[in-house]
Protein backbone atom coordinates (compact mmCIF):
# COMPACT_ATOMS: atom_id res chain seq x y z
CA UNK A 1 0.00 0.00 0.00
CA UNK A 2 3.11 2.31 0.83
CA UNK A 3 4.50 1.55 -2.14
CA UNK A 4 1.35 2.99 -4.16
CA UNK A 5 1.01 6.06 -2.22
CA UNK A 6 4.51 6.45 -3.76
CA UNK A 7 4.28 5.74 -6.62
CA UNK A 8 0.89 8.27 -7.20
CA UNK A 9 2.59 11.15 -5.45
CA UNK A 10 5.04 10.72 -7.85
CA UNK A 11 2.84 10.46 -10.60
CA UNK A 12 1.16 13.69 -9.91
CA UNK A 13 4.60 15.54 -8.91
CA UNK A 14 5.23 14.56 -12.91
CA UNK A 15 1.51 15.47 -13.74
CA UNK A 16 1.83 19.37 -11.84
CA UNK A 17 5.69 19.68 -13.37
CA UNK A 18 4.36 19.04 -16.74
CA UNK A 19 1.22 21.42 -16.35
CA UNK A 20 3.69 23.85 -14.76
CA UNK A 21 5.84 23.35 -18.56
CA UNK A 22 2.68 23.55 -20.24
CA UNK A 23 1.74 26.73 -18.58
CA UNK A 24 5.12 28.52 -19.33
CA UNK A 25 5.24 27.11 -22.78
CA UNK A 26 1.63 28.81 -23.14
CA UNK A 27 3.14 31.95 -21.84
CA UNK A 28 6.01 31.99 -24.35
CA UNK A 29 3.70 31.39 -27.03
CA UNK A 30 1.77 34.72 -25.67
CA UNK A 31 4.72 36.62 -25.11
CA UNK A 32 5.94 35.40 -28.92
CA UNK A 33 2.79 36.35 -30.41
CA UNK A 34 2.70 39.44 -32.75
CA UNK A 35 1.55 42.70 -31.09
CA UNK A 36 -0.89 43.66 -34.07
CA UNK A 37 -1.68 42.52 -37.48
CA UNK A 38 -2.53 45.25 -40.20
CA UNK A 39 -4.06 45.30 -43.78
CA UNK A 40 -3.44 47.87 -46.20
CA UNK A 41 -6.33 47.03 -48.87
CA UNK A 42 -5.21 48.29 -51.67
CA UNK A 43 -7.79 49.43 -54.03
CA UNK A 44 -5.57 50.33 -57.26
CA UNK A 45 -7.56 49.09 -60.20
CA UNK A 46 -8.31 52.71 -61.19
CA UNK A 47 -6.44 55.88 -62.11
CA UNK A 48 -4.44 55.53 -58.73
CA UNK A 49 -2.42 52.40 -60.14
CA UNK A 50 -1.27 54.34 -63.14
CA UNK A 51 -2.71 57.28 -64.93
CA UNK A 52 -2.33 58.95 -68.33
CA UNK A 53 0.56 61.18 -67.25
CA UNK A 54 2.50 57.70 -66.24
CA UNK A 55 2.08 58.40 -62.52
CA UNK A 56 1.66 55.39 -60.48
CA UNK A 57 1.04 55.76 -56.67
CA UNK A 58 0.14 52.44 -55.99
CA UNK A 59 3.57 51.23 -56.97
CA UNK A 60 4.84 54.53 -55.14
CA UNK A 61 3.48 53.49 -52.46
CA UNK A 62 4.66 50.24 -51.98
CA UNK A 63 8.24 50.78 -52.30
CA UNK A 64 7.68 53.68 -49.31
CA UNK A 65 5.90 50.50 -47.51
CA UNK A 66 9.18 48.10 -48.00
CA UNK A 67 11.09 51.23 -46.37
CA UNK A 68 8.77 51.81 -43.28
CA UNK A 69 8.57 47.94 -42.34
CA UNK A 70 11.89 48.18 -41.50
CA UNK A 71 11.17 49.13 -37.85
CA UNK A 72 7.99 47.17 -37.86
CA UNK A 73 9.59 44.28 -35.30
CA UNK A 74 7.35 41.43 -34.35
CA UNK A 75 3.97 42.79 -36.01
CA UNK A 76 2.73 41.87 -39.11
CA UNK A 77 2.07 44.13 -41.92
CA UNK A 78 -0.58 42.91 -44.85
CA UNK A 79 -0.72 44.47 -48.32
CA UNK A 80 -3.94 43.52 -50.78
CA UNK A 81 -2.75 44.90 -54.00
CA UNK A 82 -5.14 45.67 -57.02
CA UNK A 83 -3.72 47.25 -59.91
CA UNK A 84 -4.45 48.13 -63.21
CA UNK A 85 -3.08 46.86 -66.26
CA UNK A 86 0.19 48.85 -67.48
CA UNK A 87 1.60 49.54 -70.66
CA UNK A 88 4.96 48.47 -68.84
CA UNK A 89 5.39 45.36 -68.37
CA UNK A 90 7.84 46.51 -65.38
CA UNK A 91 4.60 47.59 -63.60
CA UNK A 92 2.04 45.31 -64.55
CA UNK A 93 0.39 42.98 -62.27
CA UNK A 94 -2.43 41.19 -64.42
CA UNK A 95 -4.19 39.40 -60.55
CA UNK A 96 -4.27 40.84 -57.41
CA UNK A 97 -1.38 39.76 -55.36
CA UNK A 98 -1.02 39.97 -51.04
CA UNK A 99 2.03 41.06 -49.52
CA UNK A 100 3.14 39.76 -45.81
CA UNK A 101 5.85 41.77 -43.62
CA UNK A 102 7.29 40.82 -40.28
CA UNK A 103 10.74 41.52 -38.68
CA UNK A 104 11.34 44.09 -41.24
CA UNK A 105 11.43 41.80 -44.43
CA UNK A 106 8.70 40.21 -47.19
CA UNK A 107 7.92 36.88 -46.09
CA UNK A 108 5.59 36.40 -48.07
CA UNK A 109 3.74 37.41 -51.41
CA UNK A 110 0.78 35.60 -53.07
CA UNK A 111 -1.22 35.54 -56.04
CA UNK A 112 -5.15 35.75 -55.71
CA UNK A 113 -7.47 35.50 -58.82
CA UNK A 114 -9.23 38.52 -60.16
CA UNK A 115 -11.99 39.97 -58.48
CA UNK A 116 -13.73 43.41 -57.59
CA UNK A 117 -11.73 45.04 -54.85
CA UNK A 118 -14.95 46.99 -54.55
CA UNK A 119 -17.24 43.94 -53.52
CA UNK A 120 -17.58 44.10 -49.47
CA UNK A 121 -17.28 40.62 -49.40
CA UNK A 122 -13.64 40.41 -50.95
CA UNK A 123 -12.80 42.92 -48.20
CA UNK A 124 -14.16 40.48 -45.89
CA UNK A 125 -12.03 37.60 -47.64
CA UNK A 126 -9.00 39.07 -47.83
CA UNK A 127 -9.13 40.68 -44.82
CA UNK A 128 -10.10 37.07 -43.18
CA UNK A 129 -7.24 35.14 -44.88
CA UNK A 130 -4.62 38.32 -43.25
CA UNK A 131 -6.48 37.82 -39.98
CA UNK A 132 -6.28 34.34 -39.50
CA UNK A 133 -2.88 33.70 -41.43
CA UNK A 134 -0.99 35.97 -39.11
CA UNK A 135 -3.14 36.43 -35.89
CA UNK A 136 -1.71 38.92 -33.54
CA UNK A 137 -3.11 40.68 -29.85
CA UNK A 138 -4.57 43.19 -32.05
CA UNK A 139 -5.72 44.26 -35.99
CA UNK A 140 -6.19 47.28 -37.71
CA UNK A 141 -6.86 48.73 -41.78
CA UNK A 142 -6.06 51.02 -44.12
CA UNK A 143 -8.19 51.64 -46.89
CA UNK A 144 -6.46 53.14 -49.74
CA UNK A 145 -8.01 54.42 -52.73
CA UNK A 146 -10.99 56.28 -53.67
CA UNK A 147 -13.18 57.88 -51.06
CA UNK A 148 -16.89 60.17 -51.21
CA UNK A 149 -17.42 59.72 -48.16
CA UNK A 150 -21.00 58.20 -46.97
CA UNK A 151 -22.63 57.91 -50.43
CA UNK A 152 -24.83 55.24 -51.60
CA UNK A 153 -25.14 53.20 -55.10
CA UNK A 154 -28.24 50.68 -54.72
CA UNK A 155 -25.81 48.27 -56.45
CA UNK A 156 -22.46 48.93 -56.21
CA UNK A 157 -21.75 46.69 -58.64
CA UNK A 158 -23.67 48.03 -61.12
CA UNK A 159 -22.48 51.17 -62.90
CA UNK A 160 -24.10 53.95 -61.45
CA UNK A 161 -22.17 57.17 -62.17
CA UNK A 162 -23.91 59.42 -60.31
CA UNK A 163 -23.24 57.99 -57.05
CA UNK A 164 -20.04 56.24 -55.27
CA UNK A 165 -18.32 55.41 -51.66
CA UNK A 166 -15.31 53.71 -51.75
CA UNK A 167 -12.77 51.92 -53.71
CA UNK A 168 -13.68 52.86 -57.41
CA UNK A 169 -12.60 49.89 -59.76
CA UNK A 170 -12.68 49.59 -63.22
CA UNK A 171 -13.58 46.08 -63.64
CA UNK A 172 -11.95 45.42 -66.48
CA UNK A 173 -7.95 46.22 -65.42
CA UNK A 174 -7.88 49.75 -66.82
CA UNK A 175 -6.81 53.26 -65.58
CA UNK A 176 -9.38 54.93 -67.78
CA UNK A 177 -11.15 56.36 -64.29
CA UNK A 178 -11.32 56.24 -60.83
CA UNK A 179 -13.80 53.36 -61.22
CA UNK A 180 -16.92 52.49 -62.09
CA UNK A 181 -17.72 50.61 -59.16
CA UNK A 182 -18.15 51.25 -55.51
CA UNK A 183 -18.52 49.60 -51.74
CA UNK A 184 -20.99 51.00 -50.02
CA UNK A 185 -20.11 51.97 -46.38
CA UNK A 186 -23.32 49.74 -44.47
CA UNK A 187 -22.22 46.76 -46.58
CA UNK A 188 -18.39 47.68 -45.73
CA UNK A 189 -19.87 47.68 -41.96
CA UNK A 190 -21.53 44.03 -42.59
CA UNK A 191 -18.33 42.96 -43.88
CA UNK A 192 -16.15 44.09 -40.91
CA UNK A 193 -18.60 43.20 -38.52
CA UNK A 194 -18.06 40.01 -38.79
CA UNK A 195 -14.38 39.62 -38.65
CA UNK A 196 -12.17 40.40 -35.30
CA UNK A 197 -12.31 44.10 -33.84
CA UNK A 198 -9.81 46.74 -35.22
CA UNK A 199 -8.18 49.45 -33.14
CA UNK A 200 -8.38 51.58 -35.88
CA UNK A 201 -9.36 52.08 -39.58
CA UNK A 202 -6.79 54.96 -41.49
CA UNK A 203 -9.04 56.49 -44.39
CA UNK A 204 -6.00 56.91 -47.07
CA UNK A 205 -9.16 58.18 -49.56
CA UNK A 206 -10.99 61.43 -49.80
CA UNK A 207 -13.76 62.34 -47.62
CA UNK A 208 -14.30 59.94 -44.88
CA UNK A 209 -14.09 61.41 -41.76
CA UNK A 210 -17.76 62.36 -41.98
CA UNK A 211 -20.04 61.81 -39.43
CA UNK A 212 -22.58 59.46 -41.18
CA UNK A 213 -19.09 57.17 -41.90
CA UNK A 214 -18.02 57.32 -38.64
CA UNK A 215 -21.24 56.64 -36.71
CA UNK A 216 -21.89 53.78 -39.09
CA UNK A 217 -18.31 51.89 -38.45
CA UNK A 218 -18.66 52.76 -34.70
CA UNK A 219 -19.54 49.09 -33.44
CA UNK A 220 -16.74 47.37 -35.90
CA UNK A 221 -13.45 49.98 -34.63
CA UNK A 222 -12.32 52.06 -32.02
CA UNK A 223 -11.20 54.98 -33.77
CA UNK A 224 -11.60 56.50 -37.88
CA UNK A 225 -9.03 58.81 -38.94
CA UNK A 226 -8.54 60.90 -42.14
CA UNK A 227 -9.17 63.68 -43.87
CA UNK A 228 -12.81 65.31 -44.62
CA UNK A 229 -11.81 66.55 -48.17
CA UNK A 230 -10.52 65.35 -50.94
CA UNK A 231 -6.43 63.57 -50.01
CA UNK A 232 -3.72 63.86 -52.56
CA UNK A 233 -3.50 61.33 -55.42
CA UNK A 234 0.09 60.35 -53.92
CA UNK A 235 -1.63 59.53 -50.44
CA UNK A 236 0.27 59.43 -46.86
CA UNK A 237 3.67 59.06 -46.52
CA UNK A 238 3.89 55.30 -45.89
CA UNK A 239 7.91 55.55 -45.33
CA UNK A 240 7.29 57.46 -42.41
CA UNK A 241 3.46 55.98 -41.52
CA UNK A 242 4.17 52.51 -41.38
CA UNK A 243 6.41 52.48 -38.43
CA UNK A 244 3.53 54.30 -36.54
CA UNK A 245 0.77 51.82 -37.32
CA UNK A 246 2.36 49.26 -34.70
CA UNK A 247 2.44 51.86 -31.80
CA UNK A 248 1.30 50.09 -28.52
CA UNK A 249 0.26 53.48 -27.55
CA UNK A 250 -2.80 54.02 -29.46
CA UNK A 251 -2.87 57.76 -28.41
CA UNK A 252 0.37 57.78 -30.54
CA UNK A 253 -0.90 56.01 -33.47
CA UNK A 254 -3.79 58.50 -35.08
CA UNK A 255 -1.43 61.57 -33.91
CA UNK A 256 1.66 60.55 -35.29
CA UNK A 257 0.22 59.76 -38.73
CA UNK A 258 -1.61 62.62 -39.08
CA UNK A 259 1.07 64.96 -38.00
CA UNK A 260 3.34 63.19 -40.39
CA UNK A 261 0.21 63.28 -43.03
CA UNK A 262 -0.07 66.74 -42.37
CA UNK A 263 3.77 67.94 -42.21
CA UNK A 264 3.75 65.97 -46.16
CA UNK A 265 0.93 67.34 -47.89
CA UNK A 266 -1.31 70.08 -46.99
CA UNK A 267 -4.98 68.39 -46.01
CA UNK A 268 -7.17 68.80 -43.40
CA UNK A 269 -7.13 65.71 -41.02
CA UNK A 270 -8.97 64.58 -38.13
CA UNK A 271 -9.64 61.25 -35.79
CA UNK A 272 -12.61 60.61 -34.16
CA UNK A 273 -13.37 58.19 -31.05
CA UNK A 274 -16.34 55.89 -32.33
CA UNK A 275 -17.64 54.59 -28.84
CA UNK A 276 -18.60 58.46 -28.83
CA UNK A 277 -20.82 58.56 -32.08
CA UNK A 278 -23.90 57.60 -30.19
CA UNK A 279 -23.78 60.68 -27.93
CA UNK A 280 -22.72 62.93 -31.10
CA UNK A 281 -25.85 61.96 -32.74
CA UNK A 282 -28.41 62.43 -29.70
CA UNK A 283 -26.36 65.97 -29.37
CA UNK A 284 -27.41 66.57 -32.93
CA UNK A 285 -31.06 65.22 -32.68
CA UNK A 286 -31.46 67.67 -30.12
CA UNK A 287 -29.79 70.84 -31.88
CA UNK A 288 -31.17 70.05 -35.30
CA UNK A 289 -34.74 69.97 -33.54
CA UNK A 290 -34.23 73.46 -32.08
CA UNK A 291 -32.86 74.76 -35.14
CA UNK A 292 -36.33 73.93 -36.73
CA UNK A 293 -38.52 75.16 -34.14
CA UNK A 294 -36.38 78.30 -34.15
CA UNK A 295 -36.55 78.42 -38.05
CA UNK A 296 -39.41 76.95 -39.25
CA UNK A 297 -39.74 75.38 -42.29
CA UNK A 298 -37.03 77.76 -43.99
CA UNK A 299 -34.98 75.25 -42.45
CA UNK A 300 -35.44 72.14 -44.65
CA UNK A 301 -33.22 73.76 -47.23
CA UNK A 302 -31.21 75.96 -44.90
CA UNK A 303 -28.41 79.06 -46.52
CA UNK A 304 -25.12 76.73 -46.74
CA UNK A 305 -23.37 80.10 -48.28
CA UNK A 306 -19.74 80.31 -46.89
CA UNK A 307 -19.78 77.27 -45.05
CA UNK A 308 -16.90 75.12 -44.92
CA UNK A 309 -17.66 72.70 -47.62
CA UNK A 310 -15.38 69.86 -48.56
CA UNK A 311 -16.35 68.41 -51.62
CA UNK A 312 -18.83 68.73 -54.43
CA UNK A 313 -20.47 66.82 -57.12
CA UNK A 314 -21.58 68.77 -59.89
CA UNK A 315 -23.65 66.34 -61.27
CA UNK A 316 -25.84 66.66 -58.05
CA UNK A 317 -24.46 69.46 -57.00
CA UNK A 318 -23.86 67.63 -53.90
CA UNK A 319 -21.70 69.23 -50.48
CA UNK A 320 -20.46 67.98 -47.55
CA UNK A 321 -19.94 70.93 -45.60
CA UNK A 322 -18.33 71.05 -41.71
CA UNK A 323 -20.39 69.93 -39.57
CA UNK A 324 -18.96 72.36 -36.86
CA UNK A 325 -19.27 75.39 -39.15
CA UNK A 326 -22.63 74.54 -40.03
CA UNK A 327 -23.80 73.76 -35.93
CA UNK A 328 -22.00 77.42 -34.96
CA UNK A 329 -23.69 79.21 -37.63
CA UNK A 330 -27.43 78.25 -37.06
CA UNK A 331 -27.78 77.03 -33.16
CA UNK A 332 -28.46 79.24 -30.26
CA UNK A 333 -25.11 79.83 -28.00
CA UNK A 334 -26.19 77.53 -25.41
CA UNK A 335 -27.69 74.99 -28.15
CA UNK A 336 -23.95 75.18 -29.58
CA UNK A 337 -22.40 74.79 -26.44
CA UNK A 338 -23.60 71.77 -25.58
CA UNK A 339 -23.45 70.18 -29.02
CA UNK A 340 -19.66 71.30 -28.70
CA UNK A 341 -18.86 69.30 -25.95
CA UNK A 342 -19.86 66.17 -27.20
CA UNK A 343 -18.33 66.88 -30.62
CA UNK A 344 -14.94 67.61 -29.13
CA UNK A 345 -15.37 63.93 -27.18
CA UNK A 346 -15.91 62.22 -30.31
CA UNK A 347 -12.80 64.45 -32.74
CA UNK A 348 -10.52 64.04 -30.54
CA UNK A 349 -7.75 65.28 -32.87
CA UNK A 350 -7.80 67.35 -35.90
CA UNK A 351 -4.87 69.52 -38.05
CA UNK A 352 -6.37 72.27 -39.70
CA UNK A 353 -5.36 73.57 -43.57
CA UNK A 354 -6.28 76.22 -45.12
CA UNK A 355 -6.27 75.10 -48.60
CA UNK A 356 -5.79 71.25 -49.87
CA UNK A 357 -4.83 69.36 -53.42
CA UNK A 358 -8.23 68.99 -55.55
CA UNK A 359 -9.31 68.66 -58.90
CA UNK A 360 -8.38 71.59 -61.01
CA UNK A 361 -11.53 72.04 -62.55
CA UNK A 362 -13.15 72.75 -59.16
CA UNK A 363 -9.81 74.31 -57.19
CA UNK A 364 -11.48 78.02 -56.95
CA UNK A 365 -14.54 76.66 -55.85
CA UNK A 366 -13.04 75.92 -52.75
CA UNK A 367 -11.68 79.11 -51.96
CA UNK A 368 -15.22 80.98 -51.34
CA UNK A 369 -15.09 80.61 -47.65
CA UNK A 370 -12.63 81.18 -44.60
CA UNK A 371 -10.95 78.62 -42.95
CA UNK A 372 -10.43 79.14 -39.58
CA UNK A 373 -9.70 77.44 -36.08
CA UNK A 374 -13.34 78.28 -34.92
CA UNK A 375 -14.87 77.49 -38.10
CA UNK A 376 -13.34 74.08 -38.23
CA UNK A 377 -14.47 70.88 -36.61
CA UNK A 378 -12.53 67.93 -38.71
CA UNK A 379 -15.68 66.41 -39.75
CA UNK A 380 -18.19 67.10 -42.38
CA UNK A 381 -21.99 66.65 -42.27
CA UNK A 382 -24.54 66.13 -45.32
CA UNK A 383 -27.18 68.79 -44.98
CA UNK A 384 -29.59 68.13 -47.83
CA UNK A 385 -30.64 70.51 -50.60
CA UNK A 386 -33.54 71.08 -52.90
CA UNK A 387 -31.18 69.62 -55.90
CA UNK A 388 -30.60 66.75 -54.39
CA UNK A 389 -34.64 65.80 -53.85
CA UNK A 390 -34.27 62.79 -55.56
CA UNK A 391 -30.73 61.56 -55.18
CA UNK A 392 -28.84 62.15 -52.11
CA UNK A 393 -31.44 63.60 -49.95
CA UNK A 394 -33.16 59.89 -50.88
CA UNK A 395 -30.22 57.57 -50.53
CA UNK A 396 -28.98 59.21 -47.21
CA UNK A 397 -32.04 57.04 -45.47
CA UNK A 398 -29.76 54.05 -45.66
CA UNK A 399 -27.27 55.32 -43.01
CA UNK A 400 -27.52 55.18 -39.34
CA UNK A 401 -26.62 58.16 -38.76
CA UNK A 402 -30.53 59.82 -40.61
CA UNK A 403 -31.91 58.16 -37.90
CA UNK A 404 -29.88 58.59 -34.90
CA UNK A 405 -29.12 62.34 -35.78
CA UNK A 406 -33.10 63.01 -36.58
CA UNK A 407 -33.02 63.86 -39.92
CA UNK A 408 -36.73 62.65 -40.82
CA UNK A 409 -37.95 64.59 -37.54
CA UNK A 410 -37.62 67.66 -38.89
CA UNK A 411 -38.65 67.11 -42.72
CA UNK A 412 -34.87 66.55 -44.51
CA UNK A 413 -36.33 63.68 -46.58
CA UNK A 414 -38.14 65.91 -49.19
Amino acid sequence: MQRKIKIMKKFLIALCALGLMTACHKDDNEEEKAGRTVLIYMAAENNLGRNNNGERFAYDDILEIKKGVRTIGNNHLVVYVDKCNDPDPEFNDPTPYMLHFHEGELKDSIPLKETYTADAAVLEMVARQAFDSWPAKSYALCLWGHGTGWTINNDSLKYNARKKAYGGDTGNNSYSSAGRYWMNIPSMKLALSRLPHLDYILADCCNMMCLEVAYELKDVTDYLFGSPAEIPAAGAPYDKIVTEMFNTNIASVYKNIIDHYRDYKSVPLSCVKTSEMANVANATKAVLKNMKDKHGDSFVYPDMKDLIHYYYKYDTQQEYYDANDFVLKYADTDQYKTWKEALDKAVIYKRIATSWDTDKYWSSYYTDFKMTDAKFGGVSMFVPTYYQKTTENKTIEQMGWYYAAGYADIGWKE
